[in-house]
């Protein structure tokens, strides 16, 4: 069976955590002979780092115009020259995809598309199943075209298309609702992390029933043994804490820049009073760093949080910017009596590995999460976060780690039940025909 997962960015270790995770998932229900490709955005660079899964540049990307620069005839007549052949590319491209579903999987030359972009189509074309990877990448603070155009393509192509465990909307923009109305009206299954994603659906028009609420991927990652029971550290002389910070822009009610000094401040303030008074030894470590490729790092912020302590706490805190895949990642966070985090996929492998986890919630999906959790009451949200206060939430935590394991431990193992319920959602869903549409859905107001 040759599987496809695409929207992969893979320099992301939590986004390669989705995707290892969907592979396991889906060779324990269609075999282990099953082949996977995986379209990323960046593949040469994320092949390094994972040899051994074969990746492959995201499709549409390809058929795009180039950049070019002719002084001698304008900027103006430039944009229109590149917008013309972009037209060209694109109605070849939609040609060849045609043709790819017509003639058994047969593409055929172009003269404007390159080997690499019919190599691509020949592979969808042979695929037998698509899935479009789980994260947070349909929503609005992100340029939606690009997805939109690869499930486009995979619809075009009359392939069976999965949505695997996504966060998603909500949609105010009419076109965005438009297009992910149509696509997912079309999609075999939709499965969603959270009910606030399917109730971003169904406001816009999404009626069936194919939208299936489980637990994200990378709780398949979970260790049973260590979840059975608690595993403290040997190290009881200091309190051993990991904090993932991250840069972000997307603040309520503040600017960027005053939404990071606040936050940077609160963790600044929290990490002196756990080292002052709770004799704690703290490492900053996240998902997305030691990857020079990669358009984040955050061990950037994690620095420069780090360089504005006062001295003497600055001899108990470090930061390690190294690399670290999702395997590795989980087995490093175990050093750790607890951990500080924003990155979701943190948080998620840190709970598999049976480390209590006090979230910092920059979008919804980690509240989400902390709810089926039932632990919604240890959650900061970024855009509110006050020093004082995150200040002593963290050390109200550290007084309640064994509280917080016990109640969570049975949870995350039903997260990863949850999670590995998804290789069944979509083998039956292989044998269901959704009728394939193209909608003009009526423009829905939506509350952000």
């Amino acid at each position: 069976m040759l599987i496809l997962i695409e929207n992969t960015v893979c320099l992301n270790a939590g986004d390669a955590a989705i995707m290892l995770a969907i592979i396991r998932i889906l060779r324990r229900t269609f075999g282990e002979q099953s082949e996977f490709v995986v379209f990323d955005s960046n593949p040469e660079v994320a092949a390094r780092y994972y040899p051994d899964i074969k990746f492959r540049p995201l499709t549409t990307p390809l058929t795009a115009a180039p950049s070019m620069s002719l002084p001698l005839i304008g900027k103006r007549m430039a944009r229109r020259i590149r917008r013309k052949i972009g037209g060209l590319k694109k109605r070849e491209f939609l040609r060849l995809l045609n043709s790819a579903k017509n003639n058994n999987g047969s593409v055929g030359w172009s003269p404007l598309l390159t080997k690499q972009t019919r190599e691509n189509i020949a592979l969808y074309a042979k695929a037998d199943l698509v899935v479009s990877t789980g994260g947070t990448y349909l929503v609005e603070h992100y340029d939606l075209s690009t997805r939109f155009e690869e499930f486009e393509k995979d619809l075009t192509l009359d392939k069976p298309l999965v949505l695997f465990t996504q966060s998603l909307g909500p949609f105010n923009k009419p076109e965005n609702q438009r297009r992910v109305k149509s696509i997912v009206d079309q999609v075999r299954v939709a499965l969603l992390r959270d009910e606030k994603s399917e109730n971003n659906l169904r406001a816009i028009g999404v009626e069936h029933d194919r939208l299936k609420v489980i637990s994200d991927s990378v709780f398949a990652f979970a260790d049973m043994e260590r979840l059975s029971k608690r595993q403290r550290s040997e190290r009881s002389e200091k309190l051993r804490v990991a904090v993932s910070v991250r840069d972000w822009a997307h603040f309520d009610g503040l600017s960027p820049q005053e939404g990071m000094a606040r936050y940077k401040s609160a963790v600044s303030q929290a990490i002196s009073e756990l080292v002052k008074t709770r004799n704690a030894e703290v490492t900053f470590l996240s998902t997305c760093q030691g990857i020079p490729e990669y358009h984040y790092d955050d061990s950037i912020v994690a620095q420069a949080i780090a360089d504005g302590l006062d001295a003497e706490t600055r001899k108990s805190v470090s930061v390690d910017s190294g690399f670290y895949g999702p395997d590795a990642l989980l087995k490093k966070v175990t050093d750790f009596d607890f951990v500080i985090s924003t990155r979701m996929h943190m948080a998620i492998l840190s709970l598999c590995a049976g480390v209590p986890v006090l979230p910092i919630s920059y979008e919804f999906k980690t509240t989400e999460l902390y709810q089926g959790l039932s632990q919604s009451q240890w959650v900061t949200d970024i855009s509110h976060i006050e020093p004082v206060s995150f200040t002593q939430r963290v050390l109200d935590f550290t007084e309640h780690l064994d509280e917080f394991y016990q109640a969570a431990a049975p949870r995350i193992r039903e997260q990863s039940a949850s999670a590995w319920s998804a290789g069944p959602l979509i083998q039956a869903s292989l044998s269901s025909q959704p009728t394939h549409v193209t909608v003009g859905a009526k423009p829905i107001k939506q509350a952000s």
